[in-house]
């Protein structure tokens, strides 16, 4: 039988386990730096996190991608990526094994950059804190911008919050599909599904796209296609899951 877990807000509520503190990210924030800096940070990306990532999801979960080969006319540029939210600390590993050989950069909230001692490690593999104040919004968008023209992949979790091994798509908003209304760049979706084998629970990620903003629209009509286009691609795939390890119940449905 799987495990039940009770949810009363599919939006806002979290089971990752992970209680963290938000940190203040503001202009003050550094999202551009050194040479040298990058330089470590690309060693770390490519040397350790990289391997440690494809070791861990084969023997963890006998990973594998499908349909990834939609990706390969698009290695000379930059895009967006989204997928749902549903694993500690295979979320973190999947973007890099996904879209390889391409460096990915991941959008997440300020706590995940709260630990003491870790904010320079996360930011070297990839983790770009969402600023929380209005003045650091110049700067992160400049950033993105940057990463874009330098060809690489721009990771984002729109369902937000991480429901372990959920089996179906959250709601999720428009707003994060701004980024490539504004950037005008392709943007893929993976989405994770789940099978029970004899001797572990493996995930099977289906990539879909490229989705693109339809011009003839207006802004806000453009971006909320896109983020439509998106979430029926993962709706669909999300079907293929075969496995429910956690049963998620909503708390006013609880007594029927």
């Amino acid at each position: 039988m799987p495990k039940t877990i009770l949810y009363q807000d599919e939006i806002n509520d979290d089971f990752s386990g992970i209680k963290r503190n938000p940190i203040k990210i503001d202009e003050t924030y550094k999202y551009e730096r050194s040479i040298v800096w990058r330089f470590f940070a690309s060693l770390l990306y490519n040397l350790i996190m990289k391997p440690i990532a494809y070791i861990y999801m084969k023997l963890r979960f006998g990973f594998q991608i499908k349909n990834k080969e939609i990706l390969k006319n698009y290695r000379r540029s930059g895009y967006f990526m989204y997928a749902n939210h549903t694993n500690v600390p295979a979320d973190g590993f999947m973007p890099s094994l996904v879209c390889f050989p391409k460096r990915v950069y991941v959008l997440v909230a300020s706590e995940n950059l709260s630990i003491k001692g870790t904010r320079n490690f996360m930011a070297m593999i990839g983790a770009i804190p969402i600023p929380n104040h209005l003045k650091g919004i110049k700067n992160f968008k400049a950033h993105l911008h940057n990463l874009i023209q330098k060809k690489t992949v721009i990771m984002i979790y729109p369902e937000a919050h991480i429901w372990p091994y959920y089996t179906k798509i959250r709601p999720f908003g428009k707003v994060s599909f701004t980024y490539p209304y504004l950037e005008d760049v392709p943007t893929f979706t993976f989405t994770v599904t789940y099978h029970k084998t004899r001797i572990r629970t493996k995930i099977i990620v289906y990539v879909d796209g490229p989705f693109y903003p339809k011009r003839n629209l207006n802004k806000q009509e453009s971006i909320e296609d896109l983020r439509n286009q998106a979430y029926e691609a993962m709706e669909k795939r999300s079907k293929l899951s075969s496995y429910e390890k956690i049963k998620y119940i909503k708390k006013e449905c609880e007594t029927k």
